[in-house]
């Protein structure tokens, strides 16, 4: 083979790859863009868990969630889940939105190190992103029904 065949043909192999490493970062970009604002709501939420200040950290529920909840009930499931709920990290590597609803799959660390899988759905109420449910624990079954 020619010297200037192996450089066409190495030439061609990084521009495709450049291409696919393009096209596929902005995919990765844009999905983690446009779930950005429910992760931030779940994240602030677990902030004011960890401050303390359960009427702020209620207040991301939605209008359903909270008249099912109260701030009070929601302070009781805080304080008897803690291991769950106070936390030192979060990590959603799933992350979806149909139609203003937004699914988010990760895993929240808790103060003891203990690591919980977590499943939060969000709404668009009013503007903006709100808790509609959540769930933690085993949802290996549950997992399997929704996909």
């Amino acid at each position: 083979m020619e010297k200037k065949q192996v450089v066409l043909i190495v030439t061609i192999v990084v521009v495709v790859l450049v291409v696919f490493g393009a096209l596929f970062g902005g995919i990765f970009w844009w999905v983690w863009k446009t779930t950005g604002e429910p992760v931030k709501v779940i994240r602030t939420q677990l902030e004011a868990i960890n401050q303390g200040d359960y009427a702020r950290a209620h207040s991301y529920f939605s209008a359903g969630l909270r008249a099912e909840r109260s701030a009070e009930d929601f302070q009781a499931f805080v304080e008897a889940n803690a291991a769950v709920f106070k936390t030192t990290d979060s990590t959603f590597s799933s992350r979806k939105i149909q139609n203003d609803v937004a699914t988010i799959r990760g895993t929240l660390t808790g103060q003891s190190g203990q690591v919980t899988p977590i499943r939060y759905t969000l709404v668009v109420e009013n503007g903006r992103w709100v808790i509609a449910s959540f769930r933690f624990g085993d949802l290996g079954a549950e997992e399997d029904k929704e996909e």
